[in-house]
């Protein structure tokens, strides 16, 4: 990546595309999203989306979503937009997270919707809300990702 400021605007690849140097169909082949089991949605534009139905083993002692749960839901969504604007050859890895938890999920799914807010000098900084099927805010955060060449 130049140094400087990086418009986010049209993405310069996608999950579909090249950028990062990731296959195309990396998303469905990622052992780890198959066996956590997140649903792929978006990387585009800046903007990353994933969604997890809730099992029991993603719930903790006292019946809610645990907290990593959440967390890893979070971080992946974050991956997606920042991925969305590398350039060919570039990756990405998470450099600092910070949840703030809203409210308990115990069933259905949850979606992660993450938007890139800035991309400059190497870092990108996203924001993430996590919602329940009706919409309630779950968590929202906001996560720092280095660009390695």
């Amino acid at each position: 990546m130049k140094e400087g400021h990086r418009s986010i605007g049209p993405a310069t690849g996608s999950a579909t595309g090249p950028a990062g140097g990731l296959p195309p169909d990396h998303e469905s082949n990622s052992p780890f999203q198959r066996y956590f089991g997140l649903e792929f949605g978006q990387s585009d534009s800046g903007v990353g989306t994933v969604s997890l139905a809730l099992q029991p083993h993603h719930l903790q002692g006292a019946g809610v979503v645990h907290g990593g749960v959440v967390a890893t839901l979070a971080d992946t969504a974050c991956f997606w937009a920042v991925h969305s604007l590398l350039g060919p050859g570039e990756q990405t890895t998470t450099i600092e997270i910070k949840l703030n938890f809203l409210a308990p999920a115990r069933s259905g799914t949850l979606h992660a919707n993450a938007k890139a807010l800035d991309y400059s000098n190497r870092l990108a900084v996203v924001e993430i809300e996590i919602t329940d099927d009706s919409g309630r805010a779950i968590a929202q955060g906001l996560s720092t990702y280095l660009v390695l060449d």
